[in-house]
């Protein structure tokens, strides 16, 4: 396991804010597991409106090492000569924060290698890692939580756009934002909420929890 000598969030908050994103995305059945780019639209707006911090989410292709004995390496991206690419179909996200790249997505990486039909299953760990720590190739992956991601402007623009353009979802990510209360202030164990015909209905904070960071 990587090892870092800080993180830019508590993990409490950190689990805090992954908790108010899945839950929010599984209310609206959405298919979270796959969901990166929302959680790291909620998570910037989180960051940027609980924290005061500057935080841009960025799509992109992204490379990581869960397990060197056997180099098991979860690829979001799209492998070409030997090279990766991102692209509308192919790509993850993160939130980019004061020099940190945050994935509040790895919690369920579990979920999301068993639904792609992986032959491994990764633990689950939570993602803070310095910008200055990224490997500059997929080759360069070697040991466990090494990472490599190669941010796509044009994709993370025409994706913004889309949420932009969708009310609905604009509303989610604000959801998740008016639900989160920063440690050690409580938060509702529910929000109420609604969908896209307006119809109400009550969404109860799930638990998370994690075996250590990448």
């Amino acid at each position: 396991m990587s090892k870092k000598s800080t993180d830019l969030l508590p993990l409490l908050d950190y689990l805090r804010i992954h908790r108010v994103i899945r839950s929010v995305l599984d209310s609206a059945n959405a298919n979270t597991a796959h969901a990166c780019w929302y959680f790291s639209l909620a998570g910037a707006e989180i960051l940027r409106w609980h924290y005061k911090k500057e935080a841009h989410p960025m799509a992109g292709a992204m490379c990581l090492m869960t397990d060197m004995k056997d180099s098991n390496v979860m690829y979001f991206a799209e492998i070409e000569n030997n090279e990766v690419h991102s692209s509308v179909d192919a790509f993850h996200a993160m939130v980019a924060c004061d020099g940190y790249l945050i994935d509040f997505m790895t919690p369920i990486f579990p979920e999301t290698a068993a639904s792609s039909n992986y032959a491994f299953l990764p633990p689950a760990r939570s993602f803070q890692r310095r910008i200055e720590t990224m490997k500059p190739s997929p080759a360069d992956l070697v040991r466990d939580g090494d990472f490599f991601f190669d941010p796509n402007v044009e994709l993370t623009d025409s994706l913004l756009r889309k949420v932009v353009e969708n009310q609905f979802l604009s509303d989610l990510i604000q959801g998740c934002s008016d639900w989160y209360r920063r440690p050690p202030k409580t938060i509702p164990a529910v929000l109420t909420i609604g969908n896209e015909k307006g119809q109400m209905s009550q969404v109860r904070l799930q638990d998370a929890t994690v075996s250590g960071a990448w």
